[in-house]
């Protein structure tokens, strides 16, 4: 199966200038197109996650975004590729933040406890929650929907399955799969029962998970913090 790239978010720069101008007479720009379509997406996802998959209907979603059925199934041929453009456009994002707490010139604990503290965040945030109880719901009536999901997942992790992959490689943690390594991370950080109920935390409770899942995931990878600290002294 292939990545579904053609669903990928524009960046926010581009949603931002859309937003901000005027639409023209005749053939659609660029911005006009990524602003209509962000304007479905962020309609549909409303809908689903008010009345689920299987009873929302595209003649709400398009009044919700100001358009014809038609413009909808233009956009996105099917009820189920919108859901799709949706969750991708979700990951997409999330795989833009987690190459931001990747960087090379830091050590390997340092990222790592940066990129747990900001996933831990990110999944405390409200619509993050009823996202991710949005699409496990459907998963589980929807299989096909929970294979591409499971396909979402794998690339939003790529980044950081990189970085896992050339630790391994350079002895700083032990390792047998870096893919599987990444889930594993995940899961620690999505898997607390607050996400699950969409619960409300402090910061200061997400701040110690955060610090757990650090050390628990050090100890399993037996770091070798010595050979980190002179790898990163060897860099220009």
């Amino acid at each position: 199966m292939s990545k579904p790239l053609a669903v990928q978010a524009p960046d926010r720069a581009s949603r931002l200038a859309a937003a901000g101008k005027p639409r023209t007479a005749g053939r659609p720009t660029h911005d006009d197109a990524l602003q209509l379509r962000e304007r479905l997406l962020d309609a549909a996802k409303s809908v689903f996650m008010r009345e689920g998959f299987g009873a929302a209907r595209v003649e709400e979603i398009a009044s919700l975004a100001g358009v014809s059925k038609t413009t909808v199934y233009r956009q996105f041929g099917t009820k189920e590729e919108l859901f799709r453009a949706i969750v991708w456009r979700g990951m997409a994002d999330l795989r833009g933040k987690i190459a931001q707490h990747l960087e090379p010139g830091r050590d390997f604990s340092t990222n790592l406890a940066s990129l747990i503290d900001a996933l831990v965040e990110h999944m405390a945030i409200p619509d993050s929650m009823h996202t991710s109880r949005m699409v496990i719901g459907e998963a589980i009536r929807f299989p096909d929907v929970a294979r591409q999901f499971l396909q979402f997942v794998v690339t939003m992790l790529e980044p950081l399955t990189g970085v896992l992959e050339a630790a391994a490689a350079n002895g700083m943690i032990d390792i047998d799969d870096p893919a599987t390594a990444a889930r594993d991370l995940l899961t620690l950080v999505t898997g607390a029962p607050e996400v699950h109920l969409a619960i409300q935390t402090t910061r200061v409770e997400r701040k110690r998970r955060a610090e757990r899942i650090h050390r628990i995931l050090l100890t399993a990878w037996k770091y070798r913090a010595t050979l980190d600290k002179a790898r990163v002294r060897s860099m220009p």
